[in-house]
């Protein structure tokens, strides 16, 4: 993972921390939120530090699996992903469509040149995640223009008739998705000292999600159509539960859930799963969608993709920055068991009335700050002993 990358995401997760101490301050009152908070929380994540391990780490990692020569840091993509990425979060904070447009923009043609950089690495010796990270790079781009267009009030033009879960289902169950399946299949093995499955198995999980994926983000754009929708559900569901149960299986043999860090990949799942599972009470009316749709991305976000990272971005770092042999996966008890209680706080002040309902969302974002202490502290001292190195 390239220092470039490996800063921005340390200066990512710092704001992520202020982000999350902001949001229990407004729920509790002593703080005027101001317009579209909760969506700079989760672009910090997703599009922050998420999109930084993504971009640093997969040109490297795949010409490592390809037999390939490490390739040049292109500094126009860094450049371009994150003045696009200030600009997007400048745009959110003012509800300045000019700044939003300039910022999906510069992060569509970032992502853009990521794309064809992996693409032109098929072929050969190209690993067998190759095809995860080119086909979760494609939903992102569809993420990017669809959240664009529904800032700017454009859904119409591409008749999109429910455009925010097209976008949340494009970035979640497309492009998140399919890169950390991917991200488990290359970096499993030297984990645990075993793969993650067969090749049929990837086989399965990558046409299972992918497909899935496809039929989640259709519903949606077709007004809620249930045949897409329940179908893409149920094909997206499958993979998920059979990635997990082989990563379980992995870990256990290695013994590397004896540490946190195994836990946190593991456990980070129940987060993904938790909302799909949700799923089929909102689509038959049991429950209301509303208030889950409203708050449910924040606990998703923060228990999975956080979690996922907090795991495996030390490790990363460490692996390929440090140069480490057998380097440990990220993370403490601390910052899992912070991490367990804030998403259960949220999702429970979800199904509860006012007041009660601001004082547990305000403590489910506590604790999530109080998680995110550790892993800041972890990668500032990966960081410091790299420059170290290199000085």
């Amino acid at each position: 993972m390239s220092i470039p990358y490996l800063i921005t995401a340390l200066l990512y997760t710092f704001v992520a921390i202020l982000a999350a101490v902001d949001a229990s301050f407004v729920s509790w009152n002593l703080l005027a939120a101001f317009p579209a908070l909760r969506w700079v929380r989760v672009h910090f994540i997703t599009l922050g530090i998420v999109s930084q391990v993504v971009f640093g780490l997969l040109p490297t990692l795949v010409a490592s699996l390809s037999n390939k020569p490490k390739p040049a840091f292109r500094w126009d993509v860094w450049l371009t992903l994150n003045v696009g990425f200030v600009a997007l979060i400048a745009g959110f904070s003012g509800v300045n469509h000019a700044m939003i447009f300039t910022g999906g923009a510069l992060i569509f043609s970032a992502t853009t040149l990521l794309f064809i950089q992996l693409w032109n690495a098929h072929g050969g010796d190209a690993p067998a995640s190759l095809k995860f990270y080119v086909t979760g790079l494609f939903y992102l781009l569809v993420g990017i223009i669809v959240g664009t267009v529904l800032w700017l009030n454009w859904s119409d033009a591409l008749y999109i008739q429910v455009p925010l879960e097209v976008h949340i289902h494009a970035n979640s169950w497309g492009f998140m998705s399919l890169v950390f399946a991917g991200l488990l299949v290359d970096l499993i093995p030297p984990i645990t000292g075993r793969a993650l499955g067969t090749s049929r198995d990837i086989s399965i999980i990558y046409w299972g999600m992918a497909l899935g994926a496809f039929g989640l983000i259709l519903g949606p754009w077709l007004g809620g159509s249930l045949p897409p929708t329940i179908s893409g559900l149920i094909l997206h569901l499958g993979a998920t539960i059979w990635l997990i149960v082989l990563m379980a299986r992995a870990l256990k043999a290695s013994g590397r859930l004896s540490t946190p860090g195994g836990w946190h990949l593991l456990t980070s799942y129940a987060w993904i799963l938790l909302p799909v599972l949700v799923a089929p009470l909102i689509l038959t009316h049991v429950i209301a969608g509303g208030p889950v749709e409203a708050t449910a991305p924040q606990p998703l976000i923060y228990g999975w993709v956080l979690q996922f990272g907090i795991a495996l971005i030390p490790y990363t770092a460490r692996r390929f920055f440090l140069k480490e042999e057998r380097p440990q996966l990220g993370g403490c008890w601390g910052s899992l068991t912070a991490l367990t209680l804030g998403g259960v706080l949220i999702w429970i002040s979800i199904f509860i009335p006012a007041p009660a309902k601001g004082a547990l969302y305000g403590i489910g974002f506590a604790f999530y700050a109080l998680a995110l202490a550790h892993p800041m502290k972890e990668t500032f001292e990966i960081v410091r002993d790299g420059l170290k190195r290199i000085e």
